[in-house]
């Protein structure tokens, strides 16, 4: 580098060592994120969605684009202790799900993991190949646990859209009526509900506008990190100036 090099430049150089090292989550977010939203699909149509808490789980992708699909990171550093927890909570609300292992975790994926779900291998040269594709299993659908997932707007849209009212019962007690009754509806139905709130929750379009500005190792970051729109600007300005005068 030399005086000269922007901030931008930096992040680049650093996150470029960052893939030379052990790889940390982030670059297979990062990685993913391209792949996913900017390569395989479009801003336009999809939605993205970082540490979704699903349940006792909290999956660390998923992506909303007609159908809703979980995403499980395991670097060669994690293990799979807790993949089959995992599992059941992922397919209590989501039909389709990947893990998304380096070259070192693939053999073990394909023995652990059932058949159905899918596996994608990030390769030292750090691109993304699909091992297996995921195969739609709906055995494990919830539409109590897909109803945890709505937020307060997105509940008394769904409620309105299935005749479920409950202004008529004291406030103490609508929320637990209301997800009684959801309870009782075909869970494909309720996941139908859900992936069109979730589309509408977080479109990929919002975050692509800031991402736009910012480098491509910073792209992860404009979709996981909470911040207002003029914050992230200013930030998209301050990465154009040379990195010596942050220093």
């Amino acid at each position: 580098m030399n005086e000269t090099d922007s901030l931008a430049y930096a992040c680049d150089l650093a996150y470029e060592r960052l893939l030379l090292s052990s790889r940390p989550e982030y670059v297979y977010k990062n990685v993913l994120l391209s792949k996913m939203v900017f390569g395989k699909h479009s801003p336009a149509t999809t939605s993205w969605l970082y540490e979704f808490r699903v349940g006792e789980a909290r999956a660390d992708a998923v992506l909303i684009n007609g159908v809703a699909t979980a995403f499980e990171i395991k670097t060669d550093l994690d293990d799979f202790s807790r993949a089959q927890s995992q599992l059941e909570a992922y397919y209590s609300c989501f039909d389709r799900v990947f893990f998304v292992v380096g070259d070192g975790q693939v053999k073990k994926a394909l023995q652990f993991l059932p058949d159905y779900v899918g596996i994608l291998r990030l390769s030292s040269r750090c691109q993304l190949s699909e091992i297996r594709r995921a195969v739609s299993y709906t055995n494990g659908l919830s539409s109590e646990a897909m109803f945890y997932l709505f937020r307060k707007n997105e509940r008394e849209d769904l409620q309105k859209k299935h005749g479920i009212f409950t202004d008529h019962l004291p406030p103490i007690e609508r929320y637990s009526s209301a997800r009684d009754a959801v309870s009782l509806i075909h869970p494909k139905i309720i996941q139908e509900n859900l992936v069109e709130a979730l589309r509408r929750r977080e479109p990929a379009t919002k975050k692509a506008a800031i991402s736009y500005r910012l480098p491509n190792s910073l792209r992860a970051a404009a979709f996981g990190y909470k911040m207002r729109n003029a914050d992230w600007f200013l930030l998209a300005s301050k990465l154009r100036e040379p990195a010596s005068s942050a220093l």
